[in-house]
């Protein structure tokens, strides 16, 4: 019988153990008390060593010192094949605790319900951030799934040493206000370029190999002549009008004159590339933060470069794409390894020693007035810097958008590849439209 009993005992004393054991499993914990967490993030931030994902591993080790029972283990993906890394870890329960991207993909994510909501940790600080910035981050439902940190304008770039070098910087219109300009000037530019460029050297490259940097060829497409993606009301896309076709034909004839170089082979980080190494006179996909990771790089003739801003050239009112920056949390099911992310998140949007070192790293502009980004005098960034005057609406997060973008690029590399114009137009329309529903 006192065997019997000792059986028992041990037993149920196992019992415990092992209920004990598979409750700290399904909170993320373990024996050192210590939760893991993975941080998936995009080249967002640079440093003085110029080393991909340095600031990231200094932004933990940082962390972790504050908060030493979590650990963060960091992976650097990039933007030609992050996106689909991330759906396929999504696919296989695989995904991430932790994400630094931007409203496109993160509210999609939001919308399908594979994030945890962080209204818990912005509200404190919800006045502190622009309003219009809040709704971009916040899905269908009206939760908050990405924590807004930092903000810029896309923007066009041109090359100013070599505008001066070439006697053409006064083609340029960078010192008038506000810096608008009309479709005929940058025609002018672009053929004066056209005619006094090497051979080697293009004046700039509409990109349309992929949807990655497809922002910038939208921002391009709805300034010139002035046309719209959607309706006021975002009901419908209206990228087929009178007003589309004409801006498309100028594409088209402004390829196939050499003023701008076919990309339809050609992904945006190439032509960026292209305009880096001193290749291009400009790019029209630009922005602080680009120039932040690209700075170290510019070459023309063997020598850095200086760079000028500029908004695209419309002759109606310009309208600019704009980045808004941030991480979110992904729903794991395990909330001990949510709790940690926060706290991550938390950390690196309001600590006051390092999210101004992450906004600084970022190249770019705070979400959150509580930090300020000095200009220093530096009239390329202050004219960033009050380029918001000229954003457009913010249509990154309405149903479909991700499915959308899909039909973009081929529409592009149709038209400037020969193919008729409003029959491009009408199709893209058409299958955008269904994505709305």
């Amino acid at each position: 019988m006192k065997k019997i009993c000792a059986g028992i005992a041990v037993l149920l004393c196992c019992l415990a153990l092992f209920a004990a054991g598979g409750k700290d499993k399904a909170a993320g914990g373990s024996k050192s008390g210590i939760t893991e967490i993975t941080f998936w993030d995009f080249p967002n931030f640079n440093d003085a060593t110029g080393i991909a994902g340095n600031f990231d591993r200094e932004l933990i080790k940082a962390f972790e010192a504050k908060n030493p029972d979590i650990k963060v283990n960091l992976e650097m993906i990039n933007f030609n094949d992050g996106p689909a890394k991330i759906e396929t870890a999504l696919a296989s329960n695989t995904a991430p605790d932790v994400v630094y991207d931007a409203p496109g993909r993160i509210i999609a994510w939001g919308n399908l319900g594979v994030l945890a909501p962080l209204d818990d940790i912005v509200n404190p600080v919800k006045a502190t951030i622009e309003s219009g910035l809040i709704n971009g981050s916040t899905g269908a439902d009206g939760k908050i799934y990405m924590y807004p940190v930092n903000t810029a304008p896309f923007v066009m770039a041109f090359n100013k040493t070599m505008l001066q070098e070439l006697g053409l910087l006064d083609l340029l219109p960078y010192t008038r206000g506000d810096r608008s300009w009309t479709v005929a000037e940058y025609e002018k530019l672009l053929t004066a370029l056209r005619d006094k460029l090497p051979a080697g050297s293009t004046p700039g490259v509409f990109f349309a190999k992929s949807q990655a940097g497809d922002q910038g060829t939208r921002a391009f497409m709805v300034n010139l002549y002035g046309a719209d993606l959607l309706n006021d009301n975002f009901t419908q896309y209206v990228f087929n009008d009178d007003r589309a076709v004409k801006n498309m034909e100028w594409v088209v004839r402004a390829c196939k004159s050499k003023l701008l170089m076919n990309g339809s082979a050609l992904a945006s980080s190439d032509a960026i590339d292209m305009f880096v190494a001193g290749k291009a006179a400009h790019t029209i996909l630009y922005s602080v933060g680009l120039h932040k990771t690209n700075a170290t790089k510019l070459n023309y003739n063997g020598k850095p470069f200086d760079v000028i801003y500029m908004p695209y050239p419309c002759d109606a009112k310009a309208k600019l794409e704009y980045l808004i920056g941030g991480p979110c949390v992904f729903d794991n099911g395990d909330p001990a390894r949510i709790e940690a992310a926060k706290r991550f998140v938390t950390f690196m949007a309001q600590d006051a020693e390092w999210s101004p070192k992450v906004i600084d790293a970022t190249g770019t502009f705070a979400c959150s007035s509580r930090i300020h980004v000095a200009t220093n005098g530096d009239s390329e960034l202050e004219w960033n810097a009050g380029a918001s005057k000229f954003f457009g609406p913010y249509y990154n997060t309405i149903n479909g958008f991700t499915e959308m973008r899909t039909y973009w690029f081929p529409m592009l590399q149709d038209t400037i590849n020969g193919g008729n114009v409003k029959n491009a137009l009408n199709t893209f329309a058409s299958r955008a439209n269904a994505t709305l529903k």
